[in-house]
């Protein structure tokens, strides 16, 4: 019986913390110039309000306006999900470099 008890109180233990992160995207860059980076994060109480959808655009966004308007290239996208017994904790990280003009 003691047995028992302890495999499900280890049972329950497993699922309440854990973390994992995998890229969406990467890109090969033969000329890099100015790397630029944005993230952003977010902490959903019992799963009810995750990073939206528009979250990817707005990082590119903002990668765009790091380098003055011009072209961004090699951009890389990963997400990062911590979870834990109330909710999981969401990290979405872009970067990429500053195109160089050509001339």
């Amino acid at each position: 019986m003691k047995k028992i008890v302890e495999v499900l109180v280890l049972a329950s233990l497993l699922p309440t913390v854990g973390c994992f992160t995998y890229p969406v995207a990467a890109t090969t860059v033969t000329k890099p110039a100015r790397h630029v980076t944005a993230h952003a994060s977010k902490f959903s109480f019992l799963w009810l309000s995750p990073l939206p959808v528009e979250t990817a655009s707005r990082l590119l966004d903002e990668l765009i306006e790091q380098c003055d308007g011009a072209d961004v290239t090699g951009v890389t996208t990963a997400v990062s999900v911590g979870f834990a017994v109330v909710g999981q904790q969401e990290r979405m990280m872009a970067s990429g470099y500053c195109a160089e003009p050509d001339g």
